[in-house]
């Protein structure tokens, strides 16, 4: 017979298993109160910079960044400009600083073709063309989100700098003509479609935004012009945004840029003249058998 002393007790303990025991108050501390404070570390961390970060976005220090010798300092402000006013209705309808930024584009302009015939005056020093044509993409990237800031006001004060820019470009080359082109007109749509921010505003606001812009309007300063525009478009009459962008449609040699143009007048509306003018355009634009270029233009090393 076999010895069934030799057997553990059916219902006896599991000699292999620890016994449990409730967690003390160290291991609770461990699992939970510890990595609370880490996250809230972390958080306090972030929110810091966070505020750091704001602090450096007060018109001002746009300002100053965008006025920075650096080129990469520059376009990447305006750039993050261009991000903020999408936000920030505030600052979309402020009209010191809107004057300003627009001040900034048409130098950006002009600085953009002297920085072209500099190029085109270098000689065939490999290095001195290679700084030179980094001056003109930098110049060119600066002037494009500037252009991007203007259209992202809710304050027409960019309108006529825009539309010129549509219509005309700026330089000789024909790429860099064409990319501001379209940096303008896209500029142009958004700036229509932004212009139903100031409309939201309450009324006390846009009273105080009209009487800035009415100030700015008979200062006899530089954004004098460019204010009245602005006063223009906001009283809902004509700032000639549909006739530029007809212009823009009937360039044979872009599609984009027509493409751009039909998407832009969209958002754009005026006097009956000019809502026929507008219609007959897009009539036109919707009969376009596609001539002319649809590639991206880039402006690129050793081009």
């Amino acid at each position: 017979m076999s010895d069934d002393s030799a057997l553990p007790a059916p219902n006896g303990p599991n000699k292999g298993l620890p016994p449990v025991v409730p967690p003390s108050g160290r291991h609770i501390v461990q699992l939970f109160l510890i990595p609370g404070i880490i996250v809230a570390g972390a958080v306090t961390i972030l929110l810091g910079f966070s505020w750091l970060a704001g602090g450096s976005r007060t018109p001002e220090q746009f300002l100053k960044n965008i006025d920075s010798s650096n080129t990469d300092v520059r376009w990447r402000a305006a750039n993050d400009l261009a991000q903020v006013l999408k936000r920030d209705d505030e600052l979309a309808a402020n009209v010191d600083f809107a004057l300003k930024v627009v001040d900034r584009f048409s130098r950006a302009l002009d600085e953009l073709e002297r920085t072209e015939r500099y190029l085109s005056e270098t000689g065939d020093d490999v290095q001195a063309r290679a700084a030179s044509r980094q001056a003109l993409i930098a110049q060119r990237n600066y002037v494009q989100y500037l252009a991007a800031c203007l259209g992202n006001f809710s304050i027409p004060v960019g309108v006529p700098l825009l539309c010129d820019a549509a219509v005309n470009g700026r330089g000789t080359d024909e790429k860099l003509r064409y990319v501001v082109r379209r940096s303008a007109v896209w500029a142009l749509a958004n700036l229509g479609e932004n212009r139903k921010r100031f409309d939201r505003l309450p009324e006390s606001r846009q009273a105080e935004v009209t009487r800035e812009l009415e100030a700015a309007a008979s200062s006899g300063s530089t954004g004098s012009e460019w204010a009245r525009t602005a006063l223009t478009g906001l009283r809902g009459e004509s700032m000639g945004v549909i006739a530029a962008l007809a212009a823009c449609a009937k360039d044979p040699r872009d599609i984009f840029l027509r493409e751009q143009t039909a998407h832009a007048l969209i958002f754009w509306e005026g006097s009956d003249e000019e809502k026929k003018l507008a219609e007959d355009t897009l009539l036109l634009l919707v009969r376009d058998v596609g001539a002319g270029h649809k590639n991206r233009i880039e402006l690129k090393d050793g081009e």
